[in-house]
């Protein structure tokens, strides 16, 4: 194998496993949303999107970042037990006292 063959196969397997990656934090987004006891709105953000520089600049080096009631709960490698417990405390608040924005 060549020196570029080894660079296009490490190319696509980086594009590879960056895929994995997001279809990993979706599932666990999508089992968390079904364990929460009170509904509330996903936004779920593109910080290679035009218009959300804020966010990129912000989280360029920490993604997946997950935000509740506008407070940074996780960031870069998380796993469901850290989201789960801010969601409980979430759910024990008032339902006046939460966001759903």
């Amino acid at each position: 194998m060549t020196s570029a063959n080894v660079q296009i196969a490490k190319a696509e397997l980086a594009k590879v496993k960056k895929q994995v990656r997001k279809l990993l934090v979706f599932t666990q987004l999508s089992k968390l949303i079904e364990s929460a006891q009170r509904e509330f709105d996903l936004e779920v953000i593109d910080i290679q999107e035009n218009g959300q520089e804020k966010w990129k600049k912000k989280y360029v080096y920490w993604i997946p970042a997950l935000h509740l009631d506008g407070r940074e709960i996780a960031k870069g490698r998380w796993d469901a037990s850290t989201v789960l417990e801010a969601l409980k405390q979430w759910e024990a608040k008032p339902e006046s006292e939460q966001s759903t924005e």
